[in-house]
């Protein structure tokens, strides 16, 4: 049976409101990665070699199947989350963490859903960030399987000086991916290769960044500096601050009050 790229959208659309993520999220984008491009063999050097690439993530459920195709999709975070981080200086706003924890859960289960949909089509399909090893993600500062750098593939983006991937629809968003042997055509790169095209360096995020791990060059980001910032300074208190303690938070008052936020600079 054919799926078309329409199908894959309407079909997206539908996860969208019927996960819930329309409430954290504006709509999806989808955008297209060839799993054989050449990028995705570069990023053994670039990221890690414990960085999967399409075939060997599809490879641990479906051993028999051919990686194809790369589904990426992109969810801007709403105005409500968006509004309420920008006048944040030390912490997330208690929308965006919303957005971040609750917001990714479905974002998740959008993921799986959209396996099983190409699974009862009769396509080979996993997400390979679900299978990712956390805790050796934490460690290494890096995981298996990158959705920034997926989404840069894919036409979606490019990085800015925070590390994050600035897309036609700003920076501040949530990313997904899911590797199939359906093949679809990809999307074309209007950046070519380069990782940085659509960053004016104007330091914006810089000035934002409460942990000062953010430099003048796309070189001097300090993930380390980052991560500790957000274990010690705002998940060791997110009961007091947000009322749970069992979710992801993260900090995105680099994506917010910045030129890049909702939009391509």
């Amino acid at each position: 049976m054919s799926i078309t790229r329409a199908d894959l959208e309407q079909q997206l659309n539908r996860l969208y409101y019927a996960t819930g993520a329309n409430g954290f999220f504006e709509p999806p984008t989808l955008k297209i990665a060839a799993a054989d491009d050449p990028l995705f063999a570069r990023f053994k050097t670039i990221i890690g070699d414990f960085h999967w690439t399409p075939a060997e993530a599809l490879a641990m459920k479906f051993p028999a199947a051919t990686a194809r195709s790369v589904i990426v999709w992109c969810m801007p975070k709403t105005e409500q989350a968006r509004s309420s981080n920008r006048v944040e200086t030390a912490r997330p706003s208690l929308d965006w963490a919303r957005a971040r924890s609750f917001g990714e859960v479905a974002n998740e289960n959008m993921r799986r859903q959209l396996c099983r949909y190409l699974e009862e089509k009769g396509f080979a399909a996993t997400p390979p960030h679900l299978n990712s090893d956390y805790r050796q993600a934490v460690q290494r500062l890096a995981g298996n399987w990158s959705e920034r750098h997926v989404a840069f593939v894919a036409g979606m983006g490019t990085f800015g000086l925070s590390a994050g991937l600035i897309t036609e629809r700003g920076v501040a968003h949530r990313l997904a991916s899911v590797v199939t042997d359906l093949e679809l055509a990809p999307d074309v790169r209007p950046y070519g290769d380069d990782p940085f095209a659509w960053c004016t360096k104007c330091g914006a995020c810089r000035e934002r960044c409460p942990a000062h791990a953010i430099g003048p060059d796309f070189k001097d980001r300090d993930k380390a500096k980052c991560l500790e910032y957000a274990f010690k300074h705002i998940t060791a208190n997110r009961l007091n601050d947000y009322g749970w303690m069992d979710l992801s938070l993260g900090c995105g008052l680099c994506q917010t009050g910045v030129p890049c936020e909702h939009k391509r600079p």
